[in-house]
């Protein structure tokens, strides 16, 4: 029985470290497409070129004026970039508040605007945003009830996002659409469940079930972005498609870690949680079509 056992384990043990292998680097270069934007986070500082370092700040500044202040979070990112890595970071401290389980949130984005007057007095900053393509990062993503990491396409109007700027959501049938390429549940990293978001559409929400635990490994997720039709792919294999309503304007890149944000949906904010908290990207890249 002893070494029937042994046998066993001998022949699970690379079975196992094969499921907690990290996917590879796909090549930057991909045949019938144009590289049209690409971060690999191999500099120290974040690129200013690329990215505004915090969370919708043209957003917070709209609602300070409203005397909504207190509705939305601090949004100066907390981050750093080591070995080639880009972490956006929750630790005791930072992001800014009094209390380490208050909500809070490390984004990064690619546009932000800034309203004048009213909201028909708007600028738009635009670092990067594109309409159609394929959007890639290669990442790992964080454990903890409370914590949710996301990979987000916002339209770059903020007329035409998901919070009006008086502060409603919008809802189905208002022509806002918002792709979510994945939101990645803390207290559901170990249930390998991801989802997958076309927000205001009357299909467009789906839960995938992946065979292994995203914060242990690195893994490719993407997403191809086509008139009326939507593809992710994982480590390079198609496993969803939406068809139906996709947006007709361009789109700006945003990446977020989360703290208590959404506690109905991600959890309480676990009192207990060790620091610090990292979603690790390898890479950000987009293409279109040649």
């Amino acid at each position: 029985m002893q070494k029937n056992a042994l046998l066993f384990a001998c022949c699970l043990t690379p079975l196992l470290a094969g499921l907690a292998a990290d996917a590879p680097v796909p090549p930057l270069e991909k045949p019938g497409w144009r590289l049209t934007f690409h971060d690999e986070f191999d500099r120290p500082q974040l690129s200013d070129l690329n990215w505004f370092a915090g969370y919708r700040s043209g957003r917070k500044a709209w609602f300070r004026r409203l005397g909504k202040e207190s509705r939305w979070m601090d949004p100066a990112a907390h981050y750093v970039i080591q070995d080639g890595l880009l972490k956006l970071r929750l630790d005791e401290q930072l992001p800014f508040r009094t209390n380490r389980t208050q909500r809070c949130v490390s984004s990064i984005q690619t546009s932000d605007h800034r309203f004048g007057a009213t909201t028909n007095d708007v600028q738009v900053l635009d670092k990067f945003a594109q309409k159609y393509g394929w959007f890639e990062i290669r990442c790992r993503m964080p454990m903890g009830s409370g914590l949710h990491s996301a990979f987000w396409l916002l339209q770059t109007d903020p007329n035409k996002q998901e919070y009006s700027p008086e502060g409603r959501r919008g809802k189905v049938g208002d022509g806002l659409v918002e792709i979510d390429i994945f939101e990645k549940l803390g207290d559901e990293a170990h249930r390998f469940k991801n989802d997958f978001n076309v927000h205001f559409t009357q299909n467009g929400q789906h839960e995938y079930t992946t065979a292994f635990d995203a914060s242990k490994e690195f893994h490719v997720w993407a997403l191809e972005w086509r008139e009326g039709v939507l593809d992710w792919y994982l480590d390079g294999q198609k496993i969803r498609t939406y068809t139906g309503a996709t947006p007709k304007e361009k789109m700006f890149i945003l990446l977020g870690l989360y703290q208590g944000a959404f506690p109905e949906w991600a959890g309480a904010t676990d009192p207990h949680m060790p620091y610090p908290r990292d979603f690790e990207i390898d890479y950000v890249r987009v293409y279109s079509r040649e």
